[in-house]
């Protein structure tokens, strides 16, 4: 009588097993703006991307990362100039592990 509940908890078990393919691929790691994103795009973009920067260096007015949204709003260029060209931020110099939190980032964290 109580196969069919064995059945269901061995599939639970598998289902949850490490290794076993995850329906949620951002489930490895939690890239947030709070604990991580805020703190690159200051790092990283500001200099340039900000509403409040006077010299943008050249950056067009109204690309900013001053907030969540703001980087919601560019996600995709971010992702092209950042991560698939490569030209930005001007002079490069983002280590690889920043990159691939950004890559995450970009996946999961908005």
């Amino acid at each position: 009588m109580c196969y069919g509940n064995q059945v269901l908890l061995l599939f639970a078990i598998a289902c949850a097993s490490p290794g076993s393919d995850s329906a949620d691929p951002c489930a490895e790691e939690r890239v947030t703006w709070q604990d991580w994103g805020a703190g690159f795009f200051g790092g990283y973009c500001r200099t340039c991307h900000s509403s409040t920067t006077a010299d943008r260096h050249g950056a067009p007015d109204g690309v900013d990362f001053d907030t969540l949204a703001d980087v919601r709003a560019f996600a995709a260029r971010v992702r092209v100039r950042v991560l698939e060209q490569q030209d930005m931020p001007v002079g490069g110099g983002v280590p690889d592990d920043d990159l691939s939190r950004l890559d995450t980032f970009l996946q999961c964290g908005l």
